[in-house]
């Protein structure tokens, strides 16, 4: 029996939004618990700061009761918030660094407060926030961080979060916001509007080649991790760099409206990557 007070809440919000099916089993009960309680609130934030019809002030409100459990955790406080009693038994238990809760607290705030980007040093700034200390929590969990490890995290969870972008195009600006930055409209000669009427030009095609031209160097440069691990994660990671790959491949070689519907995984593509994953070396 799970000492989590939350898991229950945690796997069904899990498994209502999960994009990575075959990450969820390969991890040990042990692993997998604490990753999914911290998956619950990274999912629970993301909600409040990108879902429904709220202002802007009533999102930061709702932000509060979890930037004050972060806030416990972070000052030694034993939370009352039985989210938080989970996440610090978790940080307890696996030294996980509480700064990690902090940056993505950073990014959920920035979600609300911030809807265009003017270069790409920022999105990838925004990344850093985002993105990559869910790759540190992973390796923090398997007791494999390190700052060699960690580097190459980062560029794998940048690829993985610049492909939810390029994904998402039209549905971000749905919420009014847009992660393309606007050094690449200016560069490419695309606009808002093309978004709003649906019109994936050939000049979005030249800026989405290049976008996945970076989403591909990204996973160039993160790809050593799977060396650095063993076991079940390392398993894992195979399967995410792979699914990176194959993804990336089919959007490059897709000439239909990205507006419209941008090329995905199958269970089936999962299931042909993990088996390639456990009989290559």
């Amino acid at each position: 029996m799970s000492h989590y007070i939350t898991l229950n809440r945690a796997r069904n919000v899990k498994k209502h939004y999960e994009n990575f099916p075959v990450a969820s089993l390969l991890f040990p009960r042990k692993q997998r618990e604490a990753a999914t309680i911290l998956y619950q609130f990274a999912r629970e934030c993301d909600d409040i700061a990108d879902e429904g019809s709220l202002t802007a002030k009533q999102r930061m409100t709702h932000l509060l009761e979890y930037k004050k459990g972060v806030s416990e955790i972070n000052s030694g406080i034993t939370p009352t918030n039985p989210l938080f009693v989970d996440i610090k038994h978790i940080c307890d238990e696996f030294s996980l660094e509480p700064d990690l809760l902090d940056r993505l607290m950073t990014a959920f705030e920035q979600d609300i407060t911030k809807d265009r980007y003017e270069t790409m040093g920022e999105v990838v700034d925004y990344c850093h926030k985002a993105a990559c200390p869910a790759g540190e929590m992973i390796l923090t969990l398997f007791g494999a961080k390190n700052t060699v490890t960690v580097k190459l995290s980062n560029h794998l969870c940048i690829a993985l979060a610049m492909i939810g972008m390029i994904q998402d195009i039209h549905e971000d600006f749905l919420k009014n916001r847009i992660y393309i930055p606007k050094e690449y409209f200016k560069q490419f000669n695309v606009t808002e509007t093309d978004i709003h009427h649906k019109a994936f030009t050939p000049d979005w095609e030249r800026l989405k080649k290049l976008w996945l031209d970076i989403i591909d160097h990204h996973i160039g440069s993160g790809e050593a991790l799977k060396n650095h691990l063993t076991g079940r994660l390392k398993l894992q990671i195979k399967v995410l760099i792979s699914a990176s790959r194959l993804l990336s491949k089919r959007m490059k070689q897709d000439k239909s409206n990205l507006f419209v519907k941008s090329p995905t995984l199958t269970k089936w593509d999962w299931g042909i990557l993990l088996f390639k994953a456990i009989i290559r070396p």
